[in-house]
């Protein structure tokens, strides 16, 4: 077998191949640092709601209960879209439709997040969560 030396054969990668591979690069980077506080506020959010179905007498929450319980545990993240407003719209404890079924807590919200000019990248949360807390039993 005989090789023949190969001339004029590429040995790297080009500027114009590293210009795009770092422009790819970037444009994730760029769509993940936007993605990321969304992710984020969502993560909290549900360990906020959590928190509220896990306390003693969570089962017997009304609204207004949930609401002041939730605004306490998010009074701690970096989470600052809540307040009272807010929390009438986007959280409510639905009744139970069967006798012997828990109440239900209910967050549902929008939060957007700008990417570049008129693009916008739109969580939309909403989680139910029974409320079967220690009372549940009584």
């Amino acid at each position: 077998m005989h090789m023949r030396k190969q001339t004029g054969t590429q040995k790297g990668i080009t500027t114009i191949g590293l210009v795009l591979v770092l422009a790819v690069l970037a444009g994730v980077v760029t769509i993940v640092l936007r993605l990321f506080p969304l992710y984020n506020e969502k993560f909290q959010v549900v360990s906020v709601l959590n928190t509220v179905v896990s306390q003693p007498g969570a089962a017997k929450f009304t609204t207004k209960t949930a609401g002041k319980s939730f605004m306490r545990g998010i009074s701690i993240t970096t989470i600052d879209r809540f307040d009272d407003r807010t929390i009438k719209e986007n959280l409510v404890v639905i009744k139970p439709k069967k006798k012997g079924q828990p109440r239900i807590l209910h967050m549902h919200y929008e939060t957007r997040n700008k990417f570049f000019d008129d693009i916008y990248f739109v969580m939309v949360f909403d989680k139910k969560i029974p409320l079967s807390g220690p009372s549940a039993s009584e």
